[in-house]
């Protein structure tokens, strides 16, 4: 038995939405376990007619999804953001502070947006909820960045799964592969940000000696 075949008999099995699932609910509060690599996986089979149907994945990807949101935002409402002391690390502070500003300005596009970026969007969701915006108000924001995090994996993973029909290993190699790249190329890009929306905080801030408005 071949990887192909081990790919497309656990793909057949009813346990693949349970694992799936459940690497999304640990990928909302602990972004180091596969989860996109599952949706993509699974996506990618059921295009080239290996796999479950592309609508029960995406189905059971954002409703996981969302239950891991909803799990990092408890933690950082009983938690907070600076509880233990890796929490205050400089870069996570600089992460919490930039998150803790994004959700003031614009909640929404916020959390939509660092849905694709790994590590942000978990201290963004649990600045989200250590801070004051309400659950129930989170929520449905939650569901709609999950849908469009979910909707681009499940998207790229149907591309290459059409493509490459006909090997379906390669399918989700090349699948996995757009996604890490487009990951990649998210994540630096958030860097950037962050730091010149720190540096943007620092200059604003006042200084000892100023004057006092």
């Amino acid at each position: 038995m071949n990887l192909v075949d081990v790919l497309i008999g656990i793909a057949a099995s009813p346990l693949a939405y349970v694992l799936l699932a459940a690497l999304l609910i640990v990928d909302g509060f602990f972004p180091f376990v596969p989860g996109e690599t599952a949706v993509v996986t699974l996506a990618s089979l059921s295009a080239a007619g290996h796999g479950p149907p592309v609508w029960l994945v995406l189905a059971v990807a954002i409703i996981a999804s969302t239950a891991g949101d909803a799990v990092a935002y408890a933690n950082g409402k009983r938690l907070g953001t600076m509880r233990w002391a890796w929490m205050r690390r400089p870069r996570l502070v600089a992460m919490f502070r930039w998150a803790e500003r994004g959700l003031l300005r614009r909640p929404v596009l916020f959390l939509v947006s660092a849905k694709f970026v790994p590590v942000a969007r978990v201290a963004v969701t649990m600045t989200a909820g250590s801070s004051r915006l309400p659950f129930v108000r989170y929520l449905p924001i939650a569901l709609l960045a999950s849908a469009a995090y979910t909707s681009y994996h499940v998207i790229v993973a149907v591309f290459a799964g059409s493509l490459f029909r006909s090997n379906p290993l390669i399918a989700v190699v090349v699948a996995i592969a757009t996604v890490i790249v487009t990951g990649t190329i998210v994540e630096l890009v958030g860097r950037a940000t962050r730091r010149r929306g720190a540096r943007r905080a620092d200059q604003s801030a006042p200084k000892p000696g100023d004057p006092i408005p």
